[in-house]
């Protein structure tokens, strides 16, 4: 029987999942590991698709809410996370159906996209691929000491840092301001704020200089998923306190490909850094999606005006064109100057992958889509499902 979990179901789908994971993972417990979705009191807010036999369950599927904002507007998404089977349960297509009617709940709601972590295969069977691009710099000591030219116990001059706990209102509330001054953004609710920051064993610093506000970094050991400061030329003075106070020798930061001030301060003293994709995506509503990561291009860098038409395969007509420096996606009804017809999972990679100049001769052989691709898609640690 598959149905829709009530919150009279949480005891019984949080020790299924736990022992799922627990089996092929290791000790995991959802309710620690992602307090941002898994408390009692923010169950209800997603949708749990289950599968019961003999009245228990035996898969299971998450769907949770998420709200793109920017400048023009939203876009509407979803997240997929706990997608567990049994072990004795496999091979009877309890997660295909489970995941097919989340997929069509989206498409019934007109949500623009859904995103999701997992293998890549395994997942594009359902229209998700590994999509968007963010750099990984890796910060270590030697690049901090020659960075800064004086002492490791000197590292970070009159800043300090922080951790914070949920009781931090004042803090909060400032992360909260940095966190929405940022041009695109997931958004992230005021009052769960902390535990969408600490999810994923992450802890959360204050970045602090003379007692005064400077910024924040979510960290877990050596990873510093997400870092945003008010003035980025002090990157090596943050990260070498970062590293002298936790007694790491290596840093790794994870930054945005349009966060060009940040990444300006990094590359000056960062070892090395590598292109990965953002995360696995699906989209349902083409130009609401892209029409956000358009704009930031077209601030990032001048656009070249054109227009290219292509065709999604059991999907809609795309037509990318700039004008005067504006960049817009449209859905078109004629079929009429279609260059080419690719898959979603194509689509995307076109679009949004770096990877997409040397598999599409399209984007080699065109100026315009040159200069307009890929787009800057990004997705932010703390809010993976």
């Amino acid at each position: 029987m598959y149905c829709i979990a009530g919150q009279e179901d949480y005891d019984e789908l949080i020790d299924f999942a736990n022992y799922v994971f627990s089996q092929a993972h290791g000790p995991t417990d959802f309710p620690s590991l992602l307090p941002k979705l898994y408390k009692p009191e923010y169950f209800m807010d997603a949708t749990h698709y289950i599968a019961r036999e003999d009245g228990r369950i035996k898969a299971a599927v998450g769907a949770y809410p998420l709200v793109l904002d920017f400048p023009e507007g939203s876009a509407p998404g979803r997240g997929i996370g706990m997608v567990s089977v049994h072990p004795y349960c496999r091979s009877r297509n309890h997660m295909k159906t489970l995941m097919n009617l989340a997929l069509a709940d989206m498409r019934r709601d007109r949500v623009a996209f859904s995103c999701l972590g997992g293998q890549r295969q395994r997942y594009e069977y359902f229209g998700f691929t590994p999509a968007g691009s963010g750099y990984t710099f890796t910060c270590g000591e030697a690049n901090i000491r020659h960075s800064l030219g004086h002492r490791k116990e000197d590292w970070g001059g009159d800043f300090s840092l922080q951790r914070l706990d949920s009781g931090d209102e004042v803090l909060l509330d400032k992360i909260q301001a940095l966190h929405e001054a940022k041009s695109i953004r997931i958004r992230r609710s005021r009052e769960r704020l902390f535990d969408i920051l600490s999810s994923w064993k992450a802890q959360v610093l204050g970045v602090l200089r003379g007692g005064e506000f400077q910024g924040y970094m979510v960290a877990c050991r050596g990873n510093i998923s997400e870092i945003n400061l008010r003035d980025y030329s002090r990157l090596p003075d943050v990260i070498g306190l970062f590293l002298r106070d936790r007694h790491e020798t290596e840093a790794q930061v994870s930054v945005a490909s349009h966060e060009t001030e940040k990444i300006a301060g990094l590359s000056c003293f960062a070892e090395t850094y590598r292109i990965s994709p953002a995360y696995h995506f699906a989209v349902f509503d083409y130009p609401t999606f892209l029409t956000p990561f358009l704009r930031l291009k077209s601030q990032m860098r001048t656009l070249q005006d054109g227009s290219f038409s292509f065709q999604i395969e059991g999907g809609p007509l795309l037509e990318l064109s700039v004008q005067n420096g504006r960049a817009f996606a449209e859905e078109k009804i004629e079929r009429k100057n279609v260059s080419r017809v690719m898959s979603a999972n194509e689509a995307l990679q076109f679009l949004c992958s770096f990877s997409g100049e040397s598999v599409f001769p399209e984007i080699r052989e065109n100026l315009f889509l040159r200069s307009l691709l890929p787009l800057p898609l990004f997705f932010e640690s703390p809010d993976h499902i």
